[in-house]
């Protein structure tokens, strides 16, 4: 029997609704034997999962998810695994980015007030235990009955367009590989989905110019389509490929953790990438 991963999940510590400890249990009920925790522009709940995944068996693989703005592409997500989490410059950026977000939530709040919306900044802080973002606003707008769920808060409110969008301070692509690779990790574009169809090809091979490691073949918004299309540009470009459901607990109900199929092997061609890419006789990382 194939030995399954999950390598994209958040916890309360970004934007997802269960805690690390949480999150690792459930990946032990669901018989994962690895998982990543993914939050976003944050390690601090990796310590947590570690702890909690060392007493129940699941191996915790350090992870990150960051946005990045590419020119053409526009807003993207890299996926940062294996890396030291106590990496003192890469933690002195997370500060920086953390602080953007908290600045970004005041500019959010500020704005749903004046179009009459009643909410505080502190109302939205006391649902967000490490780097806020939009669904922390998005869950106070639901529990004062002004959306009817996240989804809706996001489509009424918060999304591009709408009268709280408030745009996010995002890295370059090579700042969000640098970040990684000078931590000793690999980094994987995440959710290729989101990007226009028309322009992932280039993307894809623009990113692993720059030093992409690999990319996410299997994810819960993946079609077939999608699948093939991301898996064929890692084998034309010599990428390794990662996997995960992107589970969000119940900010994203719709997708269960564990939920696309991934072998421990996928973890396991990533572990040998970030081993090449530490040895001093690398090159080009």
């Amino acid at each position: 029997m194939a030995r399954l991963v999950d390598l994209h999940a958040h916890t309360t510590v970004s934007d997802g609704t269960l805690s690390p400890a949480e999150l690792v249990r459930l990946a032990a009920q669901r018989g994962l034997v690895a998982l990543a925790v993914t939050d976003h522009d944050h390690v601090g709940g990796l310590a947590e999962a570690a702890r909690e995944g060392a007493r129940l068996n699941v191996e915790i693989v350090p992870g990150i998810e960051l946005s990045v703005t590419d020119p053409e592409a526009g807003e993207l997500h890299l996926l940062g695994y294996l890396f030291d989490p106590a990496h003192a410059p890469l933690l002195a950026r997370l500060d920086a980015l953390r602080e953007g977000r908290l600045a970004r939530g005041a500019r959010i709040v500020a704005a749903l007030r004046a179009h009459g919306v009643e909410i505080t900044l502190d109302e939205v802080l006391q649902g967000a235990s490490g780097a806020l973002g939009r669904p922390h606003v998005a869950r106070v707008l639901v529990e004062k009955g002004r959306a009817a769920s996240v989804q809706d808060a996001f489509d009424r409110w918060l999304a591009d367009g709408r009268p709280a969008f408030v745009p996010k301070e995002k890295l370059s692509p090579q700042e969000g590989l640098a970040l990684v690779h000078d931590a000793g990790g690999v980094c994987s574009l995440a959710h290729a989905v989101t990007v226009p169809a028309a322009k992932r090809g280039a993307l894809v091979r623009k990113l692993a110019k720059l030093g992409l490691d690999a990319v996410e073949v299997q994810h819960s918004k993946h079609g077939e389509a999608e699948r093939r299309e991301m898996q064929a540009l890692a084998d034309e470009l010599g990428l390794a490929v990662s996997g995960g459901s992107d589970y969000h607990g119940a900010n994203k109900p719709a997708v269960e953790l564990g939920s696309v199929r991934v072998e421990e092997s996928v973890l396991a061609a990533l572990k040998t990438r970030a081993a090449r890419r530490r040895s001093p006789n690398a090159r080009g990382s």
